[in-house]
């Protein structure tokens, strides 16, 4: 019989909760922020109140001495905490932010503070928002009744209920009288009946017929029986039942009473098999990884790095204010903390396994297996030093410069993000170590992330390619064979096959508008300046974030028209090809959603082009379709203009000088 690697523990929320307040229960950075939406969180505590399992915790004994991170941001009595929380972040960080009424770090790493209502009268959980801070039944924050005696939490609520039943009341009067004289409701009127007969559990048919015909605005429009319905419903006193709500809120303030299951991991397992075992049992498939146990360790030694790590990936992703000078916030990418760590271990460490990345930051000798804290301290002196070089705004400006360059001009057509990380690898490593003059470096990665890209070369198995070609620039002694081992892996992937026959016969026959080659042709049609279809306006303008430009005008829109290729009973697959679609700008007064392409092209050309038929003949040979593609049988203009797109994209590439 194996031996098991944990136990099972219980107890109440309120000892984790406790747990986390005194430092002794923190997260091993091991996950993501904290992501859920207040949805995810009004549910969980809807869940509990009914009394639903919230599913297990995974807990991790810490027996190194490591400081890890907290959740919330108060400081804690203790440290260094005795457990790692390694599953049950998101619903653990939810029920502390609200119980203990703390705010949290979301993924944008700013803080915020979760907001849950409840109706005590209807037991009814909802996201905080307008509705439910004007309406009095409900408690708009719950928080509050976890920081109170609920003895004095109660008395005050029925209080202030009383008085909202007493103001209902006369507002209810007005509407019933106006029901009887027929005069018809105010806006405000009709919304509030409705909300209050949505409340009925379990209506019957002419309670719906009811709340239909006051979302249609028709209350001078009721039936003789629907409008005694209404005038009894609502004539009703307003019954406070005290009992009811001192129970229901104390209910809800019981639930940090509420029970918990965890499997605790024994405190010799190493990181490995934790993460082995997070995977395993997860539900949702989330993954940790190397980069994920390095993230901990960077937290654990170098506490400063990782707030430099985080600062850096926040504002990438945060538009900056008029006084900010110096930001990595773009267009095309916005890295998380795991990018960085990559970036720096290829550069650093010529490394592109996290797992040997990991083995090195923990002082292993990759000779003799053995660790040694001299080691480790070298080490992280050659990541801390990297990580300035990574971060440094220069240098990620003049990357992203370059990708823009040659048409990616947004993320919309960025279809790999690690081609983008890799390839700044490269672009570090090129400058850095090698001081290649800035006109060929440019030039140089321009090809290289082109070629990475377009064939989705770190899409796979991207950690053992990237390894690869590292291996390949490891032994350059000088830029001429760092520039040579690059471009001979580009020659060896963008062979006259790939051109000829993998481009347009296998890599073009795809539906999915979004794949790397549908990005490297439309980047070709920015780089080039070229406008979309039957149109003045440039296809750059759709991807420059600074113009506005009306999508449903000017946008991805297909050649052969969908409604017309469905009547032909072509399947969708076939239809949404990338080879029928391009930039088109659609024009008001002429109806192209289902005309045959030889009618609508035929009256494009006599209103829009007549006596210039050679600018639209042009426009046509430039987006790749042939001259008489309306003449053109569908499945054989596909094929046509697979063999242009493949050209152009070509032409594109060679044009990298």
């Amino acid at each position: 019989m194996s031996s098991q690697i944990f136990s099972e523990t219980s107890g109440a929320i309120s000892a984790l909760i406790g747990y986390i307040e005194n430092g002794d229960l923190a997260l091993p950075e091991l996950q993501r922020p904290f992501v859920w939406g207040s949805n995810r969180v009004r549910d969980l505590f809807d869940s509990m109140y009914r009394g639903y399992p919230i599913g297990y915790f995974l807990i991790w004994k810490n027996s190194t001495g490591e400081k890890m991170t907290h959740i919330g941001v108060d400081e804690k009595i203790h440290k260094i905490p005795s457990m790692l929380l390694i599953d049950g972040q998101q619903r653990l960080t939810a029920l502390f932010s609200i119980i203990k009424r703390t705010k949290i770090r979301d993924k944008n790493y700013n803080l915020k503070r979760i907001k849950i209502a409840f109706n005590p009268v209807s037991e009814e959980f909802k996201v905080t928002d307008a509705t439910t801070q004007k309406n009095k039944e409900f408690i708009p924050d719950i928080s509050f009744v976890f920081q109170t005696d609920t003895y004095s939490f109660i008395t005050e609520y029925i209080e202030q209920y009383k008085v909202y039943i007493k103001e209902v009341t006369e507002k209810l009067n007005v509407i019933i009288g106006k029901i009887k004289t027929s005069d018809d409701l105010l806006e405000s009127e009709y919304k509030f009946c409705i909300t209050r007969l949505n409340q009925i559990k379990n209506p019957d048919e002419k309670i719906l017929q009811l709340i239909t015909k006051l979302k249609e605005r028709k209350s001078l429009f009721l039936s003789t029986e629907l409008m005694n319905l209404f005038i009894n419903y609502f004539s009703k006193p307003i019954e406070i039942e005290v009992k009811d709500i001192s129970t229901r809120i104390n209910k809800l303030f019981s639930l940090t009473n509420y029970p918990f299951q965890a499997l605790e991991i024994k405190p010799d397992v190493n990181e490995e098999t934790v993460a082995e075992v997070f995977t395993r049992i997860n539900s949702k498939g989330i993954t940790l990884n190397q980069a994920d146990f390095i993230l901990t360790l960077i937290s654990v030694f170098w506490e400063d790095g990782r707030k430099k790590i985080d600062a850096f990936c926040k504002s990438a992703k945060t538009v900056p204010d008029s006084k900010t000078i110096d930001s990595p916030y773009n267009h095309i990418i916005q890295p998380d903390a795991k990018d960085i760590v990559r970036i720096i271990i290829g550069l650093g460490f010529k490394r592109a396994r996290m797992k040997d990345a990991y083995a090195i930051l923990k002082g292993r000798d990759p000779d003799t297996n053995k660790y040694s804290e001299v080691l480790r301290e070298k080490q992280f002196n050659v990541f801390k030093e990297t990580l300035c070089k990574v971060i440094d705004t220069t240098n990620w400006h003049a990357f992203l410069k370059i990708v823009q360059g040659i048409g990616y001009k947004s993320s919309g057509l960025i279809a790999s993000g690690n081609s983008i990380i890799n390839s700044y690898i490269f672009f570090l490593i090129g400058k850095l170590d090698y001081d290649i003059d800035y006109k060929e470096l440019e030039r140089l990665i321009a090809k290289w992330f082109f070629m990475s890209s377009l064939t989705s070369r770190y899409s796979g198995s991207s950690e053992s390619i990237m390894e690869s070609d590292l291996n390949k620039i490891k032994d350059s002694k000088n830029d001429d064979e760092f520039k040579t081992a690059l471009l001979n892996i580009i020659g060896s992937t963008l062979t006259n096959d790939f051109w000829n026959i993998s481009l347009p016969n296998d890599l073009l026959v795809t539906s999915n508008s979004i794949s790397p080659v549908a990005s490297a042709f439309f980047a070709s049609l920015i780089y080039n300046g070229i406008n979309a279809l039957f149109s003045d306006k440039k296809v750059s303008d759709l991807y420059d974030p600074s113009l506005k430009v009306k999508k449903s005008s000017l946008d991805k829109h297909h050649i052969f028209p969908k409604e017309y290729l469905k009547k032909k009973e072509f399947k969708l697959t076939l239809i949404n090809q990338i080879s029928n679609l391009t930039y088109i700008e659609y024009l008001d007064n002429i109806k192209i959603s289902d005309s045959d392409p030889k009618i609508y092209y035929a009256q494009i050309k006599q209103k829009y082009y007549a006596g210039k038929e050679t600018v639209l003949v042009d426009l046509l040979d430039k987006h790749g379709i042939p001259r008489n593609f309306y003449e053109l049988d569908y499945r054989g203009f596909l094929i046509e203009r697979r063999r242009n797109i493949a050209e152009i994209i070509k032409r594109h590439y060679e044009m990298i000088k």
